[in-house]
């Protein structure tokens, strides 16, 4: 693993390995071991995503994952409604307030059938407990109930960072038949080869169930062989 862009490293610590060890502690520029990435000063940095919200690295971050001093803690230990284990990263639903892990209520949410008649409604997901609509899940290292304006901020991250990813079923659609099941409502990136984005009129509500029509029904044809006898083929029309 390469080191990451932080302060210049210098070499290793002449210091830290002797009996008086080093006298610089947590703010020495540098390495404390020839297979350091870091070095103490900058490992004990805080992670600037963690504090904003979510840190994709988790526990392989190099840095420090602390809540920022204006976030106090709750009075009482926030427990996963699933797991009954303290969330490491919180699984926040849009319009809810329960608490999640985010792998167990991923997971719960992907309980159901992954066939195509279910796909639609898979997008619908609810609270286990209080049925509230949420149709996506956001990662989050804090907490934050409905209607706090954290949680609005999480969301908004978590938007802007899904859409620097292409959208895996614009992506291999034909350019000149865009397609994606969730349409606009989707938050990954659709951008056309001159680099402007792509805009569908309708959102999941629309683009889905179609896809569900074709899927499930599927098309007749009568091809007529060379014989002049006639056979009935069925196909699945995919999008």
């Amino acid at each position: 693993m390469e080191r990451p862009v932080t302060s210049k490293s210098r070499g290793i610590c002449r210091y830290y390995n002797t009996q008086r060890g080093c006298f610089a502690g947590n703010n020495c520029k540098f390495q404390h071991g020839e297979h350091e990435n870091i070095t103490p000063f900058d490992k004990n940095k805080t992670c600037r995503y963690f504090a904003a919200g979510y840190c994709k690295r988790g526990e392989k971050c190099w840095f420090r994952h602390v809540l920022p001093a204006d976030l106090t803690a709750p009075d009482d230990t926030l427990i996963c409604a699933i797991c009954m284990e303290e969330p490491v990263i919180f699984g926040l639903l849009a319009d809810c307030s329960h608490v999640f892990c985010i792998d167990c209520i991923r997971n719960w949410r992907g309980q159901e059938s992954s066939s195509e008649d279910v796909t639609f409604s898979r997008l619908h997901k609810k609270c286990p407990y209080c049925r509230t609509l949420s149709k996506f899940v956001i990662p989050s290292s804090h907490f934050y109930p409905s209607g706090h304006p954290g949680k609005t901020a999480a969301l908004e991250r978590y938007k802007a960072s899904l859409q620097r990813v292409p959208c895996k079923y614009f992506t291999t659609s034909k350019p000149d038949s865009r397609y994606c099941p969730f349409g606009r409502d989707c938050m990954y990136q659709h951008q056309n080869e001159d680099g402007t984005p792509y805009i569908f009129n309708k959102g999941v509500d629309f683009h889905m169930p179609v896809r569900l029509l074709r899927a499930l029904t599927g098309r007749r044809s009568i091809i007529s062989s060379s014989s002049g006898t006639a056979c009935v083929e069925f196909s699945i029309v995919q999008p």
